[in-house]
């Protein structure tokens, strides 16, 4: 069967995917999540996991809203993963002054966690730092800020 014959299309003829902003970072994104995923699935941790235990590790009274804010999660995404570390007894739920909300703490288990996958962590990040350099890191969090600032724009 032959393919319809192209029609004309100015803004479409414009554009150029290898320049698409959004794909290089979900390319960047998935490179470096492979290697951490990789490293952290020995321990049944995947996906955002980890950040949620170092997030919950160093704050206290911590709930889900605010983890899920730093990390720019969705709810769906936050509840399951909360859901899990639950489950594998590393966190524990406990309810907040304010009923309506829940603080998250770690267990006895998720600290002896948090240290046994520490060391891994700090080798993968001084390795990635190692490879981009200071000023490439700053760059990244000089983007991610323009971004933040402006995602009002962005989603309009």
């Amino acid at each position: 069967m032959q393919a319809p014959n192209k029609i004309e299309t100015p803004y479409f003829d414009r554009i150029n995917p290898q320049y698409c902003i959004n794909a290089k970072l979900r390319r960047l994104h998935r490179m470096l999540n492979a290697a951490y995923e990789s490293k952290f699935k020995p321990f049944g941790l995947q996906g955002s996991m980890v950040s949620i235990l170092f997030i919950i590790g160093k704050r206290r009274n911590v709930n889900q809203k605010a983890i899920a804010n730093m990390l720019v999660l969705d709810q769906s995404t936050m509840s399951r993963d909360l859901k899990k570390l639950v489950e594998k007894g590393w966190v524990q739920v406990t309810k907040a002054k304010d009923p309506r909300h829940s603080e998250l703490s770690l267990t006895r288990e998720g600290y002896e966690l948090l240290e046994t996958i520490a060391p891994i962590w700090e080798k993968l990040h001084t390795t990635v730092e190692g490879i981009l350099g200071k000023y490439n890191i700053q760059q990244l969090d000089l983007i991610t800020e323009a971004i933040k600032s402006n995602l009002d724009d962005i989603k309009e």
